[in-house]
């Protein structure tokens, strides 16, 4: 069994990176929520923030209904991204069996492993997302190679690896947390304003 581990103790000085440890295999650099949730715990009973901590099981996407299939084939073939929502990965709770769970009072469901479009940009909604699409690959192409094994409990549940995402969050700083990182963005922004219009001179 692969076994892989991201720690919100152990991020870039930024805060903005986080890194997937896949033991065996090696260490990839991800991001998971949007603006300025991102891996930040704390905030993981929000839309579209952070992944909450826990055991996850990465198994073969759910492929949706037809309309959403071709919809993101479309997306895809239309930005010319070679990152194709097929090739994503989905993130099954240990606790529910499925992609989603209940994160104080809010139904978090959605999760998925993926790299960001191969032009770098793109966002993550929650997810573990890998920041180079190469990683991606390398890391898709092994776990593809290994095989899916039966997960204990999982009525018939197969994945390719194991997720441990660690943590311990306190959604009552969340509030506190979010305000300090906006202020924090707004003075980068005016510093580095303030240089350029120096340079200008």
């Amino acid at each position: 069994m692969q076994i892989c581990m991201m720690d919100y103790g152990n991020l870039s000085a930024d805060g903005k990176t986080a890194y997937l440890k896949c033991y065996g295999i090696g260490t990839f650099e991800v991001l998971t929520g949007v603006d300025f949730y991102i891996n930040n715990p704390d905030c993981a009973d929000n839309e579209n923030a952070a992944i909450p901590p826990g055991t996850y099981w990465v198994t073969d996407r759910p492929a949706g209904s037809l309309y959403n299939r071709v919809r993101a084939e479309a997306i895809d073939a239309w930005h010319g991204y070679r990152n194709h929502h097929s090739e994503w990965f989905a993130l099954f709770s240990d606790k529910t069996k499925r992609d989603g769970i209940m994160v104080n009072g809010l139904n978090r469901t959605g999760f998925r492993l993926h790299p960001l479009n191969s032009d770098g940009s793109g966002e993550s909604w929650g997810c573990i997302t890998l920041r180079r699409y190469s990683d991606f690959q390398h890391l898709r192409r092994l776990l593809l190679q290994r095989g899916a094994f039966p997960v204990p409990g999982g009525n018939g549940l197969k994945a390719y690896a194991r997720i441990d995402v660690r943590g311990t969050p306190d959604y009552s700083l969340c509030d506190k947390e979010t305000e300090e990182r906006k202020e924090a963005e707004k003075r980068r922004i005016q510093q580095a304003l303030k240089k350029r219009a120096e340079n200008a001179e």
